[in-house]
């Protein structure tokens, strides 16, 4: 009987090693997005790329001792030839820095030809990554002819007065992936590329924002929630999956599909993700009545509260858990009809539904940080841009500072 019961004990604990190796032995362990693109379809007239190469400068939220590559052929119309890719660490002035750049492969090859409608990833590759404020230049050569027609939209300049910090630019004719600078570049929006994952079994998990124009590219309270996640202890990626002038209920030309439509892929995909923070529909708000979408398409508090809790049940059938945001003022701002005094009801009605719902894991209260006391309709005079649509750089690191830091245990 002691026999039998000891090994019933060695055979469980065989089976629990067996697991707990198993678990260790994942490809994917250890790995956590470290940047991220949500790919978008790129139309009207676009030039075709040939024999050019195609450099993006990124910064990455942790570190890590290796990378891999995500590439994108979603919306592409024909096959895309990557002729060979390379990744290096680059300086402040963008350069890539000396011993940093490292040759990609994908299933041991130097090339890779991407079918339509399809992402690709390289191999993993070894480089030391400085935990904090990182930056990197991913290139891929085109030696055949491509349109490009994946891409991911940049913030202007009138919606970021600082510009875009992260660029990507295209070289004249050549492969320079091997080059430190590529004179006589021009710039670009991101193409092809959409996300970077870095090895690194410390990591706490990635908080994935996903947002419209009012979080999308750098210098946003992401970026500064990223730089209190980790200044100290275990670090926590945060990566922006926002996208200009997206809704989360419907499609929008140039702003990519809705909101609703690229949640798995463009969120509960990237690795580690433990949280997802919902920061904005104004677009869903604003857009109707303006010159692309009919005032027909007006949602109401019942067809937007329907999203949002859609959002959070496939985030928590993953496991993530959901954080919402509430929707800041937009009177003021430029755009035709975008905003008026219905749409305004309807921005607060949604804001009364989203602070009383008991549907998501936390609420950071944009709205309750950013409006005008005297004219809630507004942002607060000193923390605008000059187009009322954003908060300022002060606006931007209020709203970090507000954050409660225990909505992501």
């Amino acid at each position: 009987m002691r026999r039998n019961a000891v090994t019933c004990v060695l055979a469980w604990f065989a089976l629990g090693t067996i697991a707990i190796a198993g678990q260790q032995g994942r490809p994917d362990a250890g790995w956590v997005a470290a940047w991220t693109a949500g790919p978008q379809q790129q139309v009207g007239a676009l030039k075709p790329l040939a024999n050019r190469t195609v450099r993006a400068h990124i910064a990455l939220s942790v570190g890590g001792s290796r990378l891999r590559v995500r590439f994108s052929n979603e919306y592409g119309t024909k096959p895309l030839m990557i002729g060979g890719a390379t990744v290096g660490l680059t300086g402040p002035d963008g350069a890539i820095r000396p011993g940093t750049l490292r040759k990609m492969t994908f299933g041991g090859a130097a090339s890779i030809l991407i079918p339509i409608g399809a992402p690709a990833y390289s191999d993993p590759i070894d480089l030391q990554i400085p935990a904090g404020a990182a930056t990197a230049a991913v290139s891929l050569y085109l030696p055949g002819e491509v349109m490009p027609e994946t891409y991911h939209r940049q913030v202007a300049a009138q919606d970021n007065p600082a510009g875009p910090r992260a660029a990507a630019e295209i070289s004249e004719e050549g492969d320079f992936t091997g080059q430190s600078t590529i004179a006589g570049a021009t710039p670009s929006p991101y193409l092809f590329l959409t996300r970077v994952d870095v090895l690194d079994p410390r990591a706490a998990g990635v908080v994935v924002v996903m947002g419209t124009t009012r979080t999308a590219g750098t210098g946003h309270w992401p970026e500064f929630l990223a730089q209190r996640l980790n200044a100290g202890g275990r670090p926590m990626s945060v990566v922006n999956a926002s996208l200009v002038a997206n809704p989360l209920t419907r499609p929008y030309p140039g702003g990519g599909d809705a909101g609703l439509a690229r949640f798995d892929r463009d969120v509960l995909t990237q690795p580690g993700i433990t949280h997802v923070v919902i920061a904005d529909a104004i677009n869903d708000i604003g857009q109707p009545g303006g010159p692309v979408i009919p005032a027909s398409e007006m949602p109401t508090v019942e067809s937007l509260s329907a999203a949002y809790l859609q959002l959070a049940a496939r985030a928590r059938a993953r496991g993530v858990k959901a954080i919402v945001t509430t929707l800041m003022p937009f009177e003021g701002v430029p755009f035709p009809n975008f905003y008026s005094p219905e749409k305004e009801k309807l921005r607060v009605a949604l804001n009364q539904w989203i602070r009383g719902s008991r549907a998501f894991d936390g609420l950071i209260d944009l709205d309750a940080i950013m409006r005008d006391p005297d004219n809630p309709a507004r942002f607060r005079p000193e923390l605008h841009t000059a187009n009322n649509f954003a908060p300022n750089e002060k606006g931007e690191r209020m709203i970090s500072d507000a954050i409660d830091m225990k909505l992501f245990r």
